[in-house]
């Protein structure tokens, strides 16, 4: 079996000729013989063709999960079409890890932490303490991204002090 689905939001991949493939190009995590994808990577690995899963359906499934489900991918689409590694966070779905243009994991450390937003986002000052928090307590860039009518845009914070 190549495939397997996983409730938790991620395929299973067995096939060790596309886990050697999608490890090269830095997706996720190898456990044991298997490959953990998260859906938003494998709709990616399947538009590309190296998945044979359906894009449609991982797509359906992940849009069911997240309403930022489309702009997510159009955000991660362009950044790995741009030579960014970029993959969903160990830490929560709700950021992606964006490695150092030329560098793969492990190679090198994360350099942002990326969450995506809605366009007509008003956050709370709280919302945005807590971004820099999560950032700042992994030592990382932070950067926020919205879809604006097909054009992305990028916000990088960062915290200060006068001392």
């Amino acid at each position: 079996m190549t495939t397997k689905k996983n409730d938790f939001g991620f395929i299973t991949i067995t096939d060790k000729d596309i886990i050697a493939k999608l490890k090269n190009v830095g997706a996720w995590v190898i456990e044991e013989e298997e490959l953990k994808l998260p859906l938003l990577e494998a709709a990616y690995f399947a538009e590309k063709g190296v998945l044979k899963e359906n894009f449609d359906e991982l797509m359906k499934r992940l849009k069911k999960e997240d309403k930022l489900a489309e702009e997510k991918y159009a955000i991660l689409k362009y950044l790995r079409n741009n030579g960014y590694i970029t993959r969903v966070s160990l830490d929560t779905t709700e950021f992606f890890r964006v490695y150092q243009k030329g560098f793969r994991p492990g190679e090198d450390r994360t350099k942002y932490v990326l969450k995506v937003i809605p366009k007509d986002w008003h956050p709370k000052m709280d919302e945005i303490r807590e971004a820099l928090e999560f950032s700042g307590n992994i030592r990382k860039e932070l950067v926020f991204a919205y879809l604006d009518q097909k054009k992305i845009n990028f916000i990088k914070m960062a915290r200060t002090s006068f001392d």
